[in-house]
């Protein structure tokens, strides 16, 4: 499983990224948590070609020029968000570099990045207050799109957001000041066609509502459901035929279970272990058999199988 897990503060952060550039990000977000190493200020991550054609469906010959292009403009992208001054105890507003280096290897079709210091422990070192999806949800998306599904997954377990002032919505999802300022360009070319693209390609359905001072929009909150799962309509097979079996890792998990996913991810490993201990111990009889056999197996699964036991146990520790 492909999962973006962001920091609440750069989930809300201010920044604009051509698409390309976007998905290289998070591609190297998989990268850098899925690494066996630690991530240090250091650490180049690589991205071929190959591995970001297949992630999104696009040729791979195309792939090498745009990756090529993405390097040219993305060592100068920066990212606005908010963190405290530890010192004083008052909001900062932090403007720094996504990477700080990034090079592209001729010929090989790979990206070399390095993500800045500030950024790596928003994406590594993550406790509390984060936000996870799945890749799949976002590779059929422009960027305005991906940014907005962002914003949404941050609030999936109320299904609506607050409301957004307008120039902090357009800028947390890539707007340029300069650009789609008439209230209709920028409802007609960016948030329209955000939520058709939510709406047809990710598991939530999303609406909007406008929010005015007088005659003059001043903002926008957001509601959303998540899709139900569709229907199996395949003919059954004869019983004669063996009948392949669908996995609970196969099914699409509800979000009370994606939450109780992201606490758990967020723990440190030796707390991850402690609070599987705890729900093993405390299990019994063939319930027991099932979670240490679920245990050995997809972390997925056993969140599916188990997620109100993980839970309580978590809330325990």
């Amino acid at each position: 499983m492909d999962l973006i897990v962001k920091d609440n503060n750069l989930i809300n952060a201010s920044y604009t990224l051509g698409l390309v550039e976007q998905r290289l990000i998070l591609l190297a977000i998989i990268e850098a948590r899925e690494s066996t190493s630690h991530i240090d200020t250091e650490t180049y991550l690589e991205i071929h070609a190959q591995h970001y054609a297949s992630r999104f469906n696009v040729d791979v010959k195309n792939t090498y020029a745009m990756l090529s292009d993405a390097v040219q403009t993305l060592f100068n992208r920066q990212v606005t968000y908010m963190t405290i001054d530890t010192k004083r105890n008052k909001p900062e507003k932090r403007v720094v570099r996504w990477v700080s280096g990034i090079s592209y290897v001729e010929g090989a079709g790979i990206v070399k990045l390095r993500f800045s210091p500030e950024v790596i422990p928003l994406i590594t070192q993550l406790e509390q207050n984060f936000t996870s999806y799945e890749l799949e949800q976002v590779k059929h998306l422009n960027a305005y799109a991906t940014r907005l599904y962002e914003l949404l997954a941050s609030w999936r377990s109320t299904g609506k957001t607050p409301i957004m002032a307008i120039q902090d919505f357009r800028a947390k999802i890539g707007v340029e000041p300069q650009e789609y300022n008439a209230m209709n360009n920028f409802k007609n070319r960016v948030l329209e066609p955000s939520i058709t693209q939510i709406n047809q390609h990710t598991d939530i359905t999303v609406s909007y509502e406008q929010h005015k001072a007088g005659r003059v929009i001043t903002g926008f909150s957001f509601t959303f459901t998540q899709k139900k799962q569709t229907k199996d309509v395949t003919p059954k097979a004869k019983k004669s035929a063996a009948k392949p079996k669908t996995t609970k890792q196969e099914e699409q998990i509800d979000w009370m279970t994606v939450d109780i996913l992201d606490r758990f991810i967020g723990l440190p490993t030796a707390q991850q272990t402690a609070t599987l201990d705890k729900v093993e111990a405390k299990l019994k009889g063939a319930k027991k058999a099932r979670f240490k056999a679920a245990r050995s197996g997809s972390l997925k699964q056993l969140m599916t199988d188990f997620s109100l036991d993980i839970n309580e146990a978590m809330m325990t520790l």
